[in-house]
């Protein structure tokens, strides 16, 4: 989608990746919202976003929707101005007038990168050489051990496949043990086809239970993009958020949290991937690596935020999508496609979008929010490291107030205590306006 200069071929692709599920998905997820209404209903609530909202940060379906409106609100003119540059580069590239040229849906992806590669000169196939697969793995322990006051020790033990690597976590002021992790990092046939962290074992300091996890991932055994170091940095992050949890009871341990929080602290590590000081620590790693300057660094940030506008017009349409029908469920493809159609690209006749949106046949409905949500928090907790990035005080601080607490306390509360105020949702809505 990104690299296919043929618009039939891309249309092609297109119609059928959002067609994946068919008919008898669509009619499950209807089957699905009716059931969780029961639910709710016997539960005396009048929707099920009532009842699954009840334990989340949100706390109501009214408090998501306000913050629905806001971001629609923050994202609305910036998205029109986004799809009006790719119309442009669309015409350029076709030889048509602007006027005469119609974007498309399948066209975004094209267009986004070329424009990207054009204005900031980022060809991510090339950043593999800047970040080697094994030094990117190097670079993410090390910028974890340096703020987080820990050790990771490299451990031979029986593992599920010769590629995947073990490490103990051990204090690094008292040589402690205190848990464990696993890398399972590159592709293999039967495998999990995307990146994510398993919780294998949750802490429970009073059955003296220490957490192990799993970090999973397909990637290139060369080297990473600049994309796939921040979803390494990800992904560790959740891994850090269960290895390092401290919490009386299993059902709180690490990332056992609200789903609104939940991607709080990965999102929130992605920076290191970022910024200028932290990558400097590349060096030690890999002294013949080629270093990222001032200037690159600068045009992969520009890169990253070019199209803010369209991706979080996304969110906000698909966290929309799913608050209809956790509040009154219909029929699904007539929902989205009522929404679809209000947009600047309109809905695609033959597409059907929701019969493989499979976050909602899982925890997230009534939380699809929950990333954008999480976010704010994210970039809010951010702030405190705005000074340092590398600042262990700051580091230890975070890991002991959020990253060890899990779900033992209230989010909020935790948040406030790391913070020393209130959060705010200012950094979010400067990031997803182009402004931060």
């Amino acid at each position: 989608m990104q690299n296919a200069k043929s618009e039939a071929a891309r249309k092609r692709y297109y119609l059928a990746m959002w067609s994946r599920g068919g008919a008898k998905n669509l009619a499950l997820l209807e089957e699905m919202f009716k059931r969780r209404q029961e639910l709710a209903a016997l539960h005396g609530l009048p929707t099920f976003a009532h009842y699954a909202l009840r334990r989340r940060m949100a706390g109501t379906p009214e408090a998501v929707n306000t913050f629905l409106a806001e971001v629609k609100s923050a994202v609305t003119d910036l998205e029109k101005k986004d799809l009006e540059e790719l119309r442009q580069a669309k015409a350029q590239t076709s030889g048509k007038a602007r006027d005469d040229t119609r974007l498309e849906r399948w066209d975004v992806a094209y267009y986004q990168e070329k424009v990207r590669r054009e204005r900031y000169a980022i060809d991510q196939e090339k950043l593999r050489q800047y970040f080697p697969t094994a030094k990117a793995i190097d670079y993410t322990l090390l910028v974890s051990q340096r703020l987080y006051g820990v050790t990771f020790k490299e451990v031979k033990v029986p593992a599920w496949h010769p590629d995947v690597r073990y490490f103990d976590v051990l204090d690094a002021h008292t040589g402690k043990f205190m848990s464990g992790f696993y890398l399972d990092l590159f592709p293999r046939e039967g495998k999990y086809s995307h990146a994510a962290a398993f919780p294998i074992r949750g802490a429970s300091r009073i059955a003296g239970r220490t957490p192990l996890a799993a970090l999973v991932t397909n990637f290139n055994r060369e080297g990473l993009n600049h994309d796939e170091l921040e979803t390494l940095m990800h992904e560790f992050g959740h891994v850090l958020h269960n290895v390092l949890s401290r919490t009386d009871y299993n059902q709180h341990a690490g990332s056992s949290v609200k789903i609104d929080f939940v991607e709080a602290p990965s999102q929130m590590f992605e920076e290191w991937a970022r910024r200028e000081q932290p990558l400097a620590l590349f060096h030690e790693v890999c002294p013949e690596c080629p270093q990222l300057t001032s200037d690159d660094i600068a045009r992969l940030e520009g890169a990253r935020r070019f199209g803010r506008g369209i991706f979080y017009a996304r969110q906000w349409l698909q966290a929309t999508f799913d608050m209809a029908l956790s509040t009154d469920p219909q029929p699904p493809l007539a929902v989205l496609k009522k929404l679809e159609e209000a947009t600047p690209l309109g809905h695609v006749e033959g597409t059907m979008f929701p019969a493989s949106f499979g976050h909602l046949a899982s925890d997230y409905a009534a939380g699809y929010y929950g990333y954008m949500w999480s976010e704010v928090i994210a970039l809010d907790m951010l702030s405190a490291f705005q000074k340092d990035m590398i600042d262990p005080k700051v580091g230890i601080r975070y890991r002991d107030t959020i990253l060890a607490q899990g779900g033992q306390e209230e989010e909020i509360d935790l948040v406030r205590k790391f913070l020393g105020r209130n959060p705010s949702n200012e950094a979010f809505f400067a990031e997803i306006t182009g402004k931060r």
